[in-house]
Formats: structure tokens, C-alpha cells, sequence
């Protein structure tokens, strides 16, 4: 079971009909209260990081969400998700991050237009296990900021400068761009990340 945090930051539609091609079992929560038990959380995002930073500490999910990485339980996150797992980010610098992910999120280019809406070649910057070694291809992304490379980037991509477009840190993934709208070779990501962090979809029948 996936548990979709329902915040209020994030558009929950296409995820759903993903997951739901895929096969996989999930629910949307508003609240900590309302997460399926022992389930995986999905952390979405669009729009402005202290907006869905503040939305999470309104709903009580911040909280739960640093109590779940300490306890090491899997966590994926997706777009400003992923933002929101780095240590904070230069468009709200008074909004704390939750620190999963080293590093500022930062204004993309300089040199290019922003926001950064369309295809993107990535790049296998480090080995997971959740990936294919050859695992490289075009993804679809939709931001304005993103985090530099680090010792926790899988993928990398470019759009003025080199960027992460997908993390890794012991049961948390996350990616910059959308999985769930990048055609066969993301949507086969999103499996192979779901599938890591402990999740079977159902046979169809």
C-alpha cells in the first residue's frame, strides 16, 4: 500500500493514474492520522517550497516525516518532494528543509529560461540498486530550482548548469522531474523505485 500525502502542494491525478496503470495499491491522507500502517509515503510538490513546507507543518505531516527518516522507513518523494528532503532552499531560505539530501536548492541557470518545462536527458551519475547500471534517457520536468550534484545523486540532468534529478539516501529516493508523465522509460523508474522500497503491484486479471 502507498500512502499519498494529500497536503494540498501537489497534483495527485496523474500519480494516481500511474500507479493505478502499474497496479499498485494506494490512498490519498491528509493527515499523519490517516497513512495506511507500515505503508510507503509518497511526498509530492508543485509550486512554491515555503508554500508546501508550511502546509506540511499545518497538516502535522513535517513532523511525521522526520520522525519516519530517523527511523529509516522508505519515503519517495517527487518534484519540490525531492526539494523538500534537501537541507532548505534559496527561494524560501527561512523554511527549513528536512536535510535527507546535503545541499541548497538553487535557481537554475544561469543563461537559460526558467522555468525549466520540457524533456531532459539524464544522466547515471552513481550505481543503486534500484536501478538498471545502463539506465539512462529522457524525463519530462516542470521546475525553477533544483540541487546540485551530490554524494547522493543517481541521475544528473542539465538546464544551464548540472543538477540531480534523482537522490538517493538509505530508504529514501526522490525525483526532480515527474516519473509518472515521462513516458515508458519513467514510468519504468517509478517501478523499479516503488518495487526497491518494498512495494508489489497486483497481477492483473
Amino acid at each position: 500500500m502507498i500512502t499519498l500525502l494529500d497536503y494540498g502542494a501537489g497534483n495527485l491525478a496523474s500519480l494516481e493514474g500511474a500507479l493505478d496503470a502499474m497496479g499498485y495499491v494506494h490512498k490519498r491522507a491528509e493527515t499523519p492520522a490517516n497513512a495506511a500502517p507500515e505503508s510507503l509515503w509518497l511526498l509530492p510538490g508543485d509550486g512554491h517550497y515555503h508554500s508546501a513546507q508550511h502546509s506540511l507543518s499545518e497538516s502535522g505531516w513535517w513532523g511525521a516525516l522526520r520522525t519516519r527518516i530517523r527511523e529509516d522507513k522508505p519515503l519517495l518523494g517527487i518534484c519540490v518532494g525531492l526539494q523538500l528532503l534537501a537541507e532548505g532552499s534559496e527561494e524560501a531560505p527561512d523554511a527549513p528543509g528536512l536535510g535527507v539530501f546535503p545541499g541548497m536548492v538553487r535557481r537554475l541557470g544561469p543563461g537559460v529560461k526558467v522555468p525549466n518545462m520540457g524533456w531532459s536527458m539524464t544522466t547515471r551519475t552513481d550505481a543503486h540498486p534500484a536501478f538498471k547500471a545502463d539506465s539512462t534517457g529522457w524525463l519530462y520536468f516542470v521546475h525553477s530550482y533544483a540541487l546540485a550534484v551530490s554524494d547522493s545523486t543517481v541521475f544528473s540532468a542539465e538546464h544551464g548548469r548540472t543538477f540531480t534529478a534523482v537522490a538517493a539516501k538509505g530508504r529514501v529516493l526522490a525525483f526532480q522531474p515527474h516519473p509518472e508523465k515521462s513516458g515508458a522509460f519513467g514510468r519504468g523508474l517509478l517501478d523499479h523505485s516503488l518495487r526497491w522500497l518494498g512495494e508489489t503491484p497486483q497481477e492483473a486479471t
